[in-house]
């Protein structure tokens, strides 16, 4: 006879049997389709579900789209969660959060203000080739980290989240929008017209 009848039942609360992960999982390739396709607004959402299922997976109180819109702000703070998870995991996977945090902040604020300089004057128009120029300084940090989750989540290639969704490609719908009328820009600017 169990002499156990009265104790509480356990449960197993990991965060595999609650059907998820800590962090947002996503393959090297969709990431990097998704970043570049969509002028690199992506990144809000990227930041925006790391957040959220940290958030899930924690039960901490925090306001992930807050955290996503303001993201050179938390960006260091998310990329130390992700260290700190793979320590504790004890998984492998070299990586300096705090270089890639300094360069993603060092490049979002370069783009930021060479978008600003640029709408000021005709002449400083050239200033948003700087964006484009920082797309990939910009979108390394995040892969980085990106892999660092993957394998802190157990799903080191994002097996899980690989194939493109219909939403996926609206997204990449608008991003080529976007690419157009930076190419026409540029086209325009270049021809003198």
């Amino acid at each position: 006879m169990d002499s156990r009848i009265y104790d509480a039942p356990e449960a197993d609360l990991s965060n595999e049997a609650l059907g998820g992960t800590e962090f947002y999982v996503v393959s090297n390739t969709k990431f990097l389709v998704l970043y570049f396709g969509t002028f690199g607004i992506y990144s809000i959402y990227w930041f925006y579900r790391h957040w959220k299922e940290y958030k899930r997976a924690s039960g901490e109180s925090m306001l992930p789209v807050m955290r996503a819109i303001f993201s050179v702000i938390f960006v260091y703070p998310l990329f130390l969660t992700i260290r700190i998870r793979l320590e504790e995991t004890q998984k492998r996977y070299k990586w300096r959060p705090k270089l890639m945090a300094v360069i993603y902040i060092v490049a979002t604020l370069l783009s930021f203000l060479s978008e600003r300089l640029s709408s000021v004057s005709a002449e400083l128009i050239v200033l948003d080739f700087v964006s484009l120029v920082m797309m990939p300084a910009i979108a390394l940090p995040l892969l980085s980290a990106q892999k660092a989750a993957n394998v802190a989540c157990g799903d080191i290639k994002g097996k899980s989240n690989k194939k493109l969704t219909l939403l996926n490609f609206i997204w990449l719908l608008v991003g080529a929008m976007f690419w157009g009328l930076f190419t026409l820009g540029a086209y325009m600017i270049f021809s003198g017209i």
